[in-house]
């Protein structure tokens, strides 16, 4: 009995650190490369598809060697929509004109070859298989939803404005 519980706590310990990592799904071609995202070495990165610049580190992450350092914060929609105001302030990587994404925006990050997050960690990294608020309300039911994106899978839904997600910021490029 004491050797099946052992087993069966190491088979649980392999199995929760393998489900904490990203997997690729090999049957679904990547459409995002390496080469669709200019890194400007300073945290940011440019979509050369769609021309956005975007912070490749989640808001309460620190950027540092290529790293995204400490953990994302949680927000609440109307803070999340607070926040690139503070970050303006301080004119992260030369730019003052940072904003949350709307739901279109936010969803051209998603690679929909992985999962766990669905997202390219090389440009991106230590981004949570969590959900991020986009600045799109959500008004079909209620005025008191905002739309969301899941980077554990890739779906997007709404929820309510006081639910506690993430935030990643993006600016138009030029």
């Amino acid at each position: 009995m004491k050797t099946n519980l052992s087993i069966f706590t190491l088979l649980l310990t392999f199995a929760t650190a393998v489900s904490a990592t990203q997997t690729i799904k090999g049957y679904i071609d990547n459409e995002w490369p390496e080469s669709r995202y200019s890194d400007h070495g300073d945290g940011t990165v440019t979509d050369t598809v769609t021309g956005l610049m975007w912070k490749q580190c989640s808001e309460g992450q620190s950027y540092s060697g290529g790293d995204c350092d400490g953990d994302a914060s949680n927000y609440n929609w109307e803070l999340a929509l607070q926040q690139p105001a503070s970050v303006n302030s301080g004119g992260y990587a030369g730019h003052s004109d940072w904003r949350l994404p709307n739901i279109n925006e936010l969803a051209s990050l998603v690679a929909r070859d992985r999962y766990g997050p669905s997202i390219n960690l090389e440009r991106f990294p230590s981004t949570p298989a969590a959900w991020f608020w986009s600045s799109s309300p959500y008004a079909y039911f209620s005025s008191s939803s905002a739309w969301g994106l899941s980077f554990d899978n890739g779906n997007d839904s709404y929820s309510g404005r006081s639910a506690s997600n993430h935030v990643r910021l993006v600016r138009s490029g030029q």
